[in-house]
Formats: C-alpha cells, sequence, structure tokens
C-alpha cells in the first residue's frame, strides 16, 4: 500500500495502479448492488409446484377448492391452472385479492348505503 500523505514522482506507477485497483473493487460491489436490486422475472408455478412452495403444504384438492372460491390468485391457461410467484407471496403476506364472495358483499353493503339516503 502508498503512503497517501506524500507521493513523489518515483511513486505514482504504484499509486496509480492503486487508484486502478481501488476504481475496479468499486465497480465490482456497484454491479453486485445492481444485480441484487434489480427486478427478478417472475415465475410461473404449476399447482403441484404452489403446494410445495406454500408453507402449510395443502393438498392439491385444498387449492383446486380455493381457486374455485377464488380464494387465491390463480391463472387459468386452457385447462391448466397456472400461479405467479409474485401474486402468490402477496397473498401469502395478506394483501390477497378478495374472493367473488368478499365482492359481492361489498356490493350489497354498497347498494343498501346507497337506499338508505334516498328519500
Amino acid at each position: 500500500m502508498i503512503d497517501r500523505t506524500t507521493i513523489k514522482f518515483e511513486d505514482m506507477p504504484k499509486a496509480l495502479v492503486y487508484l486502478i485497483e481501488k476504481v475496479e473493487e468499486l465497480d465490482r460491489k456497484l454491479e453486485s448492488l445492481n444485480d441484487a436490486s434489480a427486478p427478478k422475472k417472475d415465475v410461473w408455478m404449476s399447482i403441484k409446484e404452489l403446494c410445495t412452495y406454500l408453507p402449510t403444504r395443502p393438498a392439491t384438492q385444498t387449492v383446486y377448492g380455493w381457486t374455485s372460491a377464488h380464494l387465491i390468485p390463480f391463472h387459468k391457461k386452457g385447462k391448466r391452472i397456472m400461479f405467479l410467484k409474485s401474486e402468490i407471496d402477496k397473498w401469502l403476506i395478506g394483501e390477497q385479492l378478495k374472493s367473488i364472495r368478499e365482492i359481492e358483499a361489498d356490493a350489497e353493503a354498497f347498494c343498501a348505503g346507497i337506499k338508505e339516503r334516498k328519500p
């Protein structure tokens, strides 16, 4: 390492090498930060993959029941039911989509509120 307080002309090549190494080190660190913060591509999961991904390890039939009641976010591709990992993660932490029953109950409550306000 070079003494940073006084650099003589003879020390310039060593100082330049030191600076280049430091810049390259900073560049590597910045690249690793950019890679870590880059948005990750979403992953599609089949129903079997979902069952192994979920912490409770539900049975396949349980998940089919959730999809028929619209309690879990899913996508239907032909006859296949697929799940996006990002949507499942949101659903797991409580940002789940409302089920049809919940939407209907909200709509009924809203309509009842409108009827009460009318003279």
